[in-house]
């Protein structure tokens, strides 16, 4: 493990706070074989300069709808906080537009949590960097598909690869940690390597999601197990690039959705994840808890498997992503899933 790495993990385990809420998220897990909440996405705001072509919540976006407001925010931390969660990460759309941004990255990690920012990058000058620093963000990880400008720009719009490589040297000189987000495309292998070359080569983290066929994606080729194994021999070779079902409180690679991690829109709406976009209700109308407590009812995020369910189970994107393409907005509240019924799960539509 390099250092910049030992140390940034050797200071979020310095917390008591955060080891009590580790060490009991194991011990629910390991002992008790019970899931505990450990991180949460926050999908802060859908406004966004870029256009990227893999947008996995391209239909998002609501008019005439409200935005959860800081003191939501503070609502969701304190919930999330007291059922374990550890780390939040930010982001869209592009969280950059919010000028509440620094508010809300305030708002978690004043109650012990690791905060992250997803972002494009645009607009991520030395003055919003060190503002973002001081609210208290651990870290930022910058969309990038390709080091050549054409190639990228052609996947996320106009300027985007500059800006990104830009903000990178400027975040680090504000001393936060670092990594970009490529989406592991179907048959672009090339381009991920590229990526976690680069990202070895200057000491930056690559996370690896994989593009699900949702937003601005559906209808596309669905992953295969070829892609599967290329993902895994990826992340073999290259130990800074990383999966969000890598890690588990089981000690194994597991599928986190409505485990151990959920989604929450800037409206509110609870999901198991950001690339399953179904909806378990609302934090405006009930405790995060009971919504959690739901979530865990439906049997897609009950069973336990190796991989993202939304990218690798064909069972699964075929009965519960495809079917969300024939809807005209995201998420689709599970009572309105036509593949989600009460005969099929009682269990969760009685609570």
């Amino acid at each position: 493990m390099d250092l910049e790495r030992y140390w940034s993990r050797v200071r979020i385990l310095a917390n008591p706070w955060v080891l009590y809420r580790i060490t009991r998220g194991m011990f629910r897990a390991l002992v008790l074989r019970k899931n505990t909440l450990r991180v949460m996405y926050l999908m802060a705001t859908f406004a966004c300069q870029a256009r990227c072509t893999m947008c996995s919540v391209a239909k998002f976006r609501r008019s005439g709808t409200d935005s959860l407001t800081p003191a939501d925010y503070e609502s969701i931390a304190d919930q999330g906080a007291r059922m374990g969660a550890i780390a939040v990460t930010i982001l869209g759309g592009e969280p950059l537009l919010m000028d509440e941004l620094e508010e809300v990255v305030r708002v978690f990690a004043s109650r012990h949590y690791f905060v992250s920012v997803v972002t494009n990058g645009f607009g991520l000058d030395e003055r919003r960097a060190r503002s973002l620093k001081e609210a208290g963000l651990g870290s930022v990880h910058f969309g990038l598909e390709s080091l050549s400008e054409e190639e990228n720009d052609a996947l996320r719009g106009p300027g985007q690869c500059r800006a990104v490589k830009e903000a990178i040297v400027v975040c680090r000189d504000a001393g936060l940690r670092v990594g970009i987000c490529t989406v592991f495309t179907p048959g672009a292998t090339e381009r991920a390597v590229e990526l976690a070359d680069y990202c070895k080569e200057h000491g930056l983290m690559i996370n690896l999601p994989t593009r699900a066929a949702v937003g601005a994606a559906e209808g596309a080729e669905h992953a295969t197990a070829d892609d599967y194994e290329e993902l895994l021999r990826v992340l073999k070779e290259h130990p800074r690039a990383a999966v969000d079902w890598g890690f588990s409180y089981f000690l194994r690679p597991r599928c986190p959705a409505g485990k151990e991690k959920i989604a929450i829109t800037c409206y509110g709406d609870v999901l198991g994840c950001s690339l399953n976009h179904i909806s378990f209700g609302n934090v405006r109308d009930e405790p995060l808890e009971t919504i959690w407590k739901r979530v865990g009812k439906f049997s897609a995020f009950s069973r336990q498997t190796d991989r993202c369910l939304a990218a690798f189970d064909d069972e699964h994107v075929r009965r519960y992503l495809d079917p969300i393409a024939q809807f005209d907005e995201s998420p689709v509240h599970y009572t309105d899933h036509p593949a989600i019924a009460p005969e099929d799960e009682p269990d969760l539509f009685q609570s």
